[in-house]
């Protein structure tokens, strides 16, 4: 099992509607948001826990999904992935002294994870330079179309597109890129 935490606005619900509608074809999703708990889809366990900070994180290999106005004024562990919006000055300040991995998802070049073509209902996410999913295979820089569904943002296609690489998602139309 992976376990995923969703930091940021608690009204931002990019990530939660995505990890629904795309994440649960191929995962099955225990969604943790406030006092509520949602399960989606069937295959490999995610555990996403969305809260706006966390005191204490003492898991395997977490990831942390950064919502693009957070700003993480906890501790994240040395054996954690960080996938963070890099046109949020103070959250990249505040992760500059961070131990864990940071994949940077933005709007540059400079970035892991950026785009190269948008229009109104789609996003071409680029991978920028050569990663490592958790499954230890590279994945070399490559081109994903990807819808943007009403209500989410950019970066949280950008950032979910990060998600879903590094997961393996193999048994998508991503894994048919990689």
């Amino acid at each position: 099992m992976t376990t995923i935490f969703i930091c940021g606005d608690p009204k931002d619900s990019g990530f939660a509607h995505l990890l629904k509608s795309c994440l649960s074809r191929t995962y099955r999703i225990t969604y943790v948001k406030n006092y509520s708990v949602n399960q989606w889809g069937k295959g490999y366990e995610l555990l996403a826990l969305e809260l706006p900070r966390f005191d204490a994180v003492d898991t395997e290999s977490p990831v942390f999904l950064l919502k693009k106005n957070c700003i993480p004024d906890f501790s994240l562990p040395d054996n954690g992935t960080v996938i963070a919006f890099s046109e949020n000055e103070e959250q990249i300040k505040a992760l500059k002294s961070c131990a864990s991995h940071v994949i940077t998802c933005g709007f540059g070049k400079t970035d892991t994870f950026s785009y190269s073509s948008l229009s109104d209902e789609e996003v071409v996410v680029s991978l920028n330079r050569e990663i490592t999913a958790f499954s230890g295979k590279k994945i070399q820089p490559l081109e994903i179309p990807s819808e943007i569904p009403q209500g989410t943002d950019i970066y949280s296609v950008i950032a979910f597109t990060a998600l879903r690489i590094l997961l393996d998602d193999f048994n998508s139309e991503i894994g048919e890129l990689i």
